[in-house]
């Protein structure tokens, strides 16, 4: 995915990001990517929650148990208790899930994932 950011302009080391001072020192093409996609605008992931009638069956979650009201991420689907924290990798969604686990509820395969939808 290409940032939506426009770089400031193209440095002489191919290692050196466009977008910031980071330079990328061990030269492997996927850890710099992944840094390049870092300043994308696009939002791919989601902390959202569950949607209603997944928090009720399978965590025993209600309504009444969170301070915000449900999310409506798409119309008719209601999602209860994400904090709304966006990235643009899936691999941060992950890891806030796991470091947020009994605060942030949440599915990072979900289909109403917007970076499922791709």
């Amino acid at each position: 995915h290409a940032p939506a950011l426009s770089p400031l302009s193209w440095p002489n080391n191919l290692w050196q990001c466009p977008y910031c001072p980071y330079t990328q020192l061990n030269k492997r093409g996927p850890d710099f990517r992944r840094h390049i996609e870092t300043h994308s605008e696009a939002v791919l992931w989601i902390c959202c929650g569950l949607p209603v009638e997944d928090a009720r069956r399978d965590r025993g979650i209600t309504e009444g148990a969170f301070a915000c009201p449900p999310l409506e991420l798409e119309p008719r689907l209601f999602l209860l208790d994400g904090c709304k924290k966006t990235s643009s990798r899936r691999a941060s969604l992950q890891r806030h899930l796991r470091c947020n686990e009994g605060k942030c509820f949440g599915d990072d395969r979900a289909p109403y994932q917007p970076g499922n939808r791709l």
